[in-house]
């Protein structure tokens, strides 16, 4: 006996045009579809509702790291302008700085810029050497005196000219004025640390030889130890004490 044909008609939510009715199987495929577009858009929905929750998050991360930003922004500009100050008045310290008398320096071979002292020529060592004049002593000690008072951090900075060192086995092996630079700021380093009394840790030194000459082809100016000084110690975030105008 053969089965007879179910039809849903009419009203039937899922009814193919044209047609009016769809069979059993028909109903069951379509509302298997629309149950799987449900699923999907749900789905999406979740996903865009965590989408929007990560954007929200990050708004507000970001706006939280923009104020912490600006407050440390602040921090440094005071830093800065404090820095500033300090040296504005130990330069003005310094202002009337002249060789000691009896060297064979002239004014010009001390100069006062920011917060940097560059000695130049003889001031403070005889060509070639690396022992500090007992006249150049007692002008970094005038120095050492202000820097240690008010905290200063320090960089010594041996500069050259280009003439060639003597090559010593027991003074300057590689006969390189890289040694005589560093020799030089290393002597005035120390001076400032036992004799001076600045804590060697807000103390650094470098050598730049010949490498950095004040002014190309000024032999006397060139031969140089420059003496820069800073509230902060630029050297624990990778830098340098910077020479400021």
């Amino acid at each position: 006996m053969r089965k007879p044909f179910i039809a849903f008609c009419g009203a039937a939510a899922f009814a193919v045009a044209g047609s009016g009715c769809v069979s059993m199987a028909e109903y069951d495929d379509l509302k298997a579809r629309y149950s799987a577009v449900a699923e999907s858009n749900q789905r999406l929905k979740e996903d865009l509702g965590r989408e929007n929750a990560n954007l929200r998050l990050q708004v507000e991360t970001g706006s939280a790291h923009l104020e912490t930003s600006k407050v440390m922004l602040d921090a440094t500009k005071n830093e800065l302008d404090a820095a500033k100050a300090i040296a504005a008045e130990i330069r003005d310290k310094f202002a009337n700085l002249v060789p000691p008398s009896g060297s064979n320096s002239s004014d010009s071979d001390i100069h006062i810029e920011g917060n940097w002292i560059r000695l130049s020529g003889e001031v403070l060592f005889d060509a070639g050497k690396t022992e500090i004049k007992a006249s150049g002593k007692q002008l970094l000690l005038g120095i050492a005196k202000e820097l240690k008072e008010k905290g200063m951090f320090v960089q010594i900075d041996g500069h050259t000219d280009t003439d060639p060192i003597k090559r010593s086995v027991g003074k300057f092996p590689t006969g390189s004025n890289f040694e005589l630079g560093a020799e030089r700021a290393l002597a005035v380093t120390m001076l400032l640390q036992k004799e001076g009394g600045i804590d060697a840790s807000k103390l650094h030194l470098t050598s730049w030889g010949e490498y950095q000459p004040a002014e190309a082809g000024n032999k006397r100016k060139n031969r140089r130890v420059e003496i820069r000084f800073s509230e902060t110690d630029t050297y624990q975030t990778g830098g340098e004490v910077k020479a400021e105008k």
